[in-house]
C-alpha cells in the first residue's frame, strides 16, 4: 500500500493544530504543524507536503498572505491548500477560493468533514 502524503497544518492555536493533526494521523496521514505563516511558508518550501491545511487569522503574515505566497512560488504552487477559519463572513470563502485554495472549511470542524475535504483534494491518497 502506498504511503499517504504528508500534510502541513499552519495554525497558531496549538490545541486546535494538535486536534487537526490527530484527526489526520488517525486516518493514516503523516501530519506536521507550523505555528505561523512564516514558519509555514519555510516548511512548505523545504518539505513539499502533499497538502497544506491553513488557518486564516494568524501572526507573522496571516493566512491570506501566505496563500498568495504559496500560489506564486514555483516550489509550492502545485501544493493544494485547504483553508480553515472561524471567520463567518461569506466573502472570506469566495476570496480564498479565488486566490487558489482547493477547499474551505469553517471552524469548529468535525473529524468527518475534515477527512471528507482532504479526500476530495487528495483522491488518490
Amino acid at each position: 500500500m502506498a504511503s499517504k502524503p504528508k500534510i502541513l497544518i499552519v495554525e497558531d492555536d496549538e490545541q486546535f493544530a494538535l486536534l487537526v493533526a490527530g484527526y489526520l494521523r488517525g486516518a493514516g496521514y503523516p501530519a506536521v504543524t507550523a505555528a505561523d505563516a512564516m514558519q509555514g511558508f519555510m516548511f512548505a518550501q523545504r518539505e513539499q507536503p502533499g497538502l497544506i491545511v491553513l488557518d486564516i487569522n494568524m501572526p507573522a503574515g496571516g493566512g491570506i498572505t501566505l496563500l498568495e505566497r504559496l500560489v506564486k512560488s514555483v516550489r509550492t504552487q502545485m501544493i493544494p491548500v485547504l483553508v480553515l477559519t472561524a471567520r463567518t463572513e461569506q466573502e472570506i470563502e469566495t476570496q480564498t477560493m479565488a486566490k487558489g485554495a482547493a477547499g474551505f472549511l469553517r471552524k469548529p470542524i468535525e473529524r468527518d468533514s475534515l477527512l471528507e475535504a482532504v479526500g476530495r483534494i487528495l483522491p488518490d491518497a
